[in-house]
Parts: C-alpha cells; structure tokens; sequence
C-alpha cells in the first residue's frame, strides 16, 4: 500500500495537487494553514501554517517551500524558481516583511516539500545551507516522497488523498464495504469516473493509472483491517477488467509504460487472491464447508458455485503468470509458481468432491463456474478429478430429474428457483449449454466412455433439450471488458446433436473453429493474457469463451496429444 502511495504522489503537479495534498495532511496534523496555495509571486513560500510539530511537541510557524520531483543540482540552484533561490526569498522578504506580526515570536520551521527526493550530489549544497542559516528560532527540513508517505499514513484519511470530485465515492465505499450485500456500487461509480476521461499525455495516462491501483490498494488495505477478503477480491476483478476497457477505448496498448503499468496492477489483483485463498484454503477439504456459513440448502448451492468460480479465477490466474514468468524468470522461479497453481487446483478437486451442491447446478449460467473449473483441472493434468466430476455431475442430471423433475434454470431468477424448491413451480426443461459443455469437455479429457455416458443421457432423459453453444462474435470485443458481453450480442448455435461417433463430433468442432471462433484476433488473447476472457466471464455472467476447450479440441486432431494446455 505505502509503495503504491508513494508512487502515485511521485505523479502530481506542484500546483493544485501536491500542495493541496499538503495542506490536507497539515489540517489533519492539527497545523493550521494561514496561507493557501495559489499562483503567482509568493516570495518563496508556497503555504504558510501555525501549530504543534510533532518532533518536539512546540508551536512554530511552518513555512513551506512546495516543488515538484527529485532535488538535482539543477532544481538547487540554476532558476529563478530553483529552490535555494526561494529559500534565499523566505527569509529576505516572507519573513520580515509578510509574516503576521502574532506569529514573529514564534520558532520557525521552514520545510522544502516535494514528491520526489533529494539526490546525494546535492546533499552536500543542502547541509551547507541549512548549517548557515539556522538559529535558534529557525531551523530547516526536507519532506521528500519517503516522509509524505509516513506522514500521509499516520494523520490522514484515506479518501483525502483524491481529487474532490472522488472523495465521496471512495468515502462511501470503505463505510458500507463490511455490509455483506455490499455490491460496491460506489466504487464502480469510482472506477468509471477516474477511466472516464481518455488521456494521451504520458504523465496523465500513468496518473490515472495509478490512482486506479491506489483504489484497488485502499479498497484491499481496508478488506484486511476488517478481516473480509472478498470485497478486494470482487473489486480487483472489476478493477483490471475496466483498466483493460480503458487501455482499449484510448489505443494505448503499444505503450510500453502502460502495459507495465497495467501489469503492476494485475500483480495486485493476483496478490489479493493469494491472500483471499491461503486465509480460507482449510475449508476446501472439509466436507460440506460452506453449509455452517448458508442459511438454507439453496444459500449453501449458491454460495458453493460463487466459491468454485472465485478459486478457479484464482487458480487460473496463477497459470497466467506461471505463463509470464515461464519468459523472463529462472526456473525455480516458474517451478514455485506452478507448484501454487497445482496447490490450488487440488483444493478446487477436493472443495467439488466435498460439496454436493457442485453436482447439482441450480442455473445454465453455472456453466461458466464448470468451464473455469474444468479448465483449470486439466491445466494442471488433473485429469481424473474432472472426469469423475462431469460423471458426477451426469449421475446428478439423471437423479435430479427422476426424483424431482429438476434441472438446472436456463433464465437465472431467484424468486423462481426458491418457488420450485418450495413444491410451489416447477422448471420447464428446455435448453442447456451445461450438457454441451460436459459433452466436449469429455473430448477434451479423451474420454469416449464419459462422452457415451452423457450421450445416454440426453437420449433416454432429455430428448427433447435443445442443446447450445454460444459464439462470439467481432464487434463484442468492444465491450468484453465492461458489461456482460454475451447478453443479446454474439451467435448461438443450437439444437447440437451428439453423434454417436465421437469422431464426427469432434469433425465438426474442427470445421466450426474457423468459422465460429472469433475471439483468437481479441487483444486478450494474441497477448497471452487470458485471465481477462476468464474474468470478463466470471465477474460479469457472461457465457464462457469457447476456444479455451475448442483449441484443445482441435489440437488433439492435429497433434494427436493426450493432456492438452491452452
């Protein structure tokens, strides 16, 4: 948190930001301004305050001398405006002449203020000056990024250090942040108000980027004080989701400075995931989990499909970065990496096998918790685990039919879901992209036993489903990032047939890559950063993406390779 801060005040300008900013944490020191910043010829001092230092617990006078990034020997002494030359100005003119006489008795502290630090060439000049020009009622101090920082975290509060225009929203957020409904409505609004604004200067486009990551590094720091992980995590997904949406709209992915940028906040994002699975990792092995945290059967099924996506959204994004370290870092460093994504995808094995709702999908959007799961388990060669799964949850489909008529929601709605449960509706079975998924899936995993035993299924229980699968299509790339992508936009295909020659079907798969898979031209995905579809998925119910399974799909037929990893 205190490296992000430090670097997102390395950002403002001397006027209108940074000694504002000061002037914030003055009155929050209990250390009264007696002069605002403001433009123009203030002989050499910047902002004037009277009240307690905390050094030494006297009253003095604080004259503030307020200038932009590092101090060279260039910003020292070569200006007009070079800070010795404003110094010289204090005490030559501020002092006699425009301090108020009530304040001449006082001792006097001047502070050189700036978001930046004091270089060791000019250390020397520094020293020198402040050795001749102290006295006893007059001394000096330098408040470079370091000290800002410290100060900053110890007197002020957190919204202060945003724009007005920000404050409220970022106020309101971290007040309702511990309610458990909280849907951070606020900090969305936040979000798109900061990536509102489309830059094309470099000082502003990192700007905003890192008043982005210091949101996100608030909003997380405030989840660990109250010791609830998951408004971070959820915030995070939203975060990255809208900086990628900016980064497009504005054409900025060329810039390597923002691509850093942006990666510096994915690591973010992934931190907070770490964090989030090793506080709650333990549950995932005990069986029924999450019922002593539900109200009811259909809160313990909702609430254990919620969890499933989360850790595979975790678990998929430690695949990500095994990918990016797998480029640039030593092997050990890959191999740890890995071994944590391994780590998490046996959790994610053993929360399935140990929840039974997870064999009981209540709506066909679950669809996109199954397809993340999935594909973390087989790119993690956790092969057996997911082919007893999708048999799982096959012997699940038939069950739940033949006991009660059930099966899974094609449209999510609550009221309704709750009125089958009661005995008061009852589901009307039509479509289902859950079975399509389960279908290839099994090709996938190269298992003709489990794609006949899903065959079987279709045919002696549900005939008459029509089976889906949703395609994207060019234009969606636009908005993949910012809503759910998938609603009345894209191509669905239907009425799918699983042939009984599981060659055929893998035939037609193949002829349809080319002429339904779109989202290979996505920048998502000629970058390599997959964890955006899986999110964009994820976080906004949007259907899965296809070409993660289809490829393999597709390279089993070309390669003839029996583990595949996309």
């Amino acid at each position: 948190m205190r490296f992000i801060l430090s670097e997102y005040i390395t950002l403002l300008k001397e006027d209108g930001e940074l000694d504002t900013l000061i002037t914030d944490l003055l009155m929050a020191m209990k250390i009264t301004p007696i002069s605002k910043p403001q433009k123009g010829r203030q002989h050499g001092v910047d902002i004037a305050a009277v009240g307690i230092d905390p050094e030494d617990g006297k009253k003095k006078v604080f004259l503030f001398v307020v200038k932009q990034k590092n101090l060279t020997r260039s910003s020292w002494n070569k200006e007009v405006n070079s800070v010795r030359p404003s110094l010289d100005e204090v005490i030559d003119v501020y002092i006699p002449t425009m301090l108020d006489k009530r304040y001449k008795k006082l001792p006097i502290k001047i502070v050189v203020a700036t978001n930046g630090e004091m270089v060791q060439n000019v250390q020397i000049n520094w020293k020198n000056y402040v050795d001749n020009n102290s006295k006893k009622k007059r001394k000096y101090a330098f408040w470079g990024t370091g000290t800002l920082v410290d100060l900053l975290d110890t007197y002020l509060a957190t919204e202060k250090l945003f724009p007005v225009e920000y404050q409220s929203l970022l106020r309101k957020t971290l007040a309702f942040i511990d309610l458990p409904d909280y849907n951070l409505s606020h900090y969305y609004e936040l979000l798109e108000k900061i990536l509102s604004v489309g830059e094309k200067q470099r000082q502003k486009i990192l700007k905003r980027q890192r008043l982005v990551r210091l949101c996100l590094g608030i909003v997380f720091k405030w989840s660990q004080d109250i010791d609830n992980l998951k408004p971070a995590l959820i915030a995070s997904e939203r975060t990255l989701l809208l900086s990628w949406d900016w980064i497009a709209r504005n054409h900025h992915f060329e810039k390597n400075y923002v691509q850093q940028e942006f990666y510096f906040l994915y690591e973010l994002k992934r931190r907070i995931g770490i964090e989030f699975y090793n506080k709650v990792h333990k549950h995932y092995k005990v069986r029924h989990s999450l019922y002593r945290y539900s109200k009811n059967y259909i809160e313990y099924s909702l609430n254990s499909w919620e969890q499933l996506g989360i850790l595979a959204s975790i678990g998929l994004t430690e695949i990500q970065h095994f990918k990016f370290a797998a480029a640039t870092s030593p092997p050990e460093i890959t191999n740890k990496i890995y071994r944590s994504a391994l780590a998490i995808a046996d959790s994610l094995g053993s929360f399935v096998l140990n929840n039974p709702p997870l064999n009981y999908p209540k709506y066909d959007e679950h669809s996109i918790e199954i397809a993340m799961a999935l594909q973390l388990l087989c790119q993690t060669g956790k092969v057996d685990i997911a082919t007893r799964w999708i048999r799982n949850l096959a012997v699940a489909f038939h069950n739940n039919y033949m006991v009660d008529k059930d099966f899974p929601l094609f449209r999510t709605n609550f009221d309704k879901l709750v009125d089958i449960h009661n005995g008061d509706d009852t589901v009307e079975i039509t479509s289902s992209t859950i079975i399509t998924l389960l279908v290839e899936y099994a090709i996938v995993l190269q298992s003709e036993e489990l794609y006949h035993q899903l065959r079987e299924l279709v045919k002696e229980q549900f005939p008459k489903v029509n089976l889906q699968i949703w395609f994207a299509t060019e234009d969606i790339e636009e908005f993949i990032a910012s809503k759910c992508y998938s609603q009345n936009e894209g191509t669905l295909k239907h009425s799918i047939v699983i042939y009984e020659n599981i060659e055929t079907y893998k035939k037609e798969v193949f002829e349809e890559m080319d002429l339904y898979i779109k989202e290979d031209n996505f920048q998502f995905f000629k970058a390599g950063f997959h964890i955006i579809g899986h999110l964009a998925s994820r976080h906004y119910r949007a259907q899965p993406f296809p070409i993660f399974w289809r490829r393999a799909i597709k390279l089993t037929m070309e390669e003839g390779k029996k583990v595949i990893k996309t």
